[in-house]
């Protein structure tokens, strides 16, 4: 517990710490002087556009996506463990990184060493779905490879994206070997707007949905992060773990996100 309480507390600080190095958080060493993109940007995911994007795999076929956080800690939602894969071997589960597709030869892929559901995650409730995954060997930072920041307190971002693994041909579940990531340009919107649209929706939950004038639309990739511009420290802020919501791309449908940061002291 002390391990995982020092990686959050150092993510918060904004910086992950190597052995030789510090490493700033929420930076794309690959987009030069930005955290933020222009209004009219590419819509294909570039090199490093998403530095601190996963895929995490049990067997080799893709399972959720995820987040680096810090050198050691990948940053999930928990419903993708449910009690039948964690009876599994941890042996199993291995995390996809550096890549924006699963069939690139740069890729990099690292062992999971244990999973930590949080405590208050009580199935079928979705409520507190966050989970951390503790990699056996630690993550070396390149501009490929950097971790997102978390937030200090909650408060409302004016311009946000996720990022979700999708099949590179066809429909269905992305498979480990032909699927790339894609990207949506989102607005958050108020818990109270929220809740006339979503059941149950729980105090530690967000939601946002596409943003006006934008394309794309979102598949519903569990454990995604929602990452949001800062204009002080042009930095990027994981704000959100995606969870939840049925074509939540369209306007009109909220995603539900968990509240990255309600759970800081966790």
């Amino acid at each position: 517990m002390l391990q995982l309480l020092t990686a959050l507390l150092m993510a918060l600080k904004g910086h992950a710490q190597d052995k030789s190095e510090i490493v700033e958080c929420g930076y794309r060493p690959a987009f030069p002087n930005s955290s933020w993109l222009p209004f009219r940007e590419l819509l294909q995911v570039q090199n490093g556009e998403f530095p601190w994007q996963v895929s995490i795999q049990m067997s080799g076929r893709h399972l959720c996506g995820g987040s680096i956080i810090h050198q050691w800690w990948v940053l999930t939602a928990a419903h993708c463990f449910p009690r039948t894969l964690l009876e599994m071997a941890v042996v199993n589960v291995t995390v996809v990184l550096g890549t924006k597709t699963l069939s690139s030869v740069d890729l990099e892929r690292k062992q999971v060493q244990k999973i930590i559901i949080h405590k208050d995650y009580k199935p079928p409730s979705l409520d507190s779905d966050l989970c951390l995954l503790l990699l056996a060997t630690p993550v070396q930072f390149t501009s490929l490879k950097m971790p997102i920041c978390l937030p200090e307190k909650e408060r409302t971002w004016d311009r946000c994206w996720m990022a979700e693994w999708v099949p590179t041909h066809g429909y269905g579940p992305p498979e480990s070997f032909n699927a790339h990531l894609k990207k949506l340009r989102v607005s958050q919107i108020s818990w109270k707007t929220c809740s006339k649209r979503v059941k149950l929706l729980s105090r530690s939950m967000l939601c946002a949905w596409q943003e006006q004038d934008t394309n794309g639309n979102s598949q519903g990739d569990s454990g995604v992060p929602m990452v949001c511009a800062d204009h002080g420290t042009q930095r990027l802020f994981q704000v959100g773990v995606f969870s939840w919501g049925e074509s939540s791309g369209s306007r009109g449908r909220p995603g539900v996100f968990v509240s990255v940061a309600q759970f800081i002291p966790w």
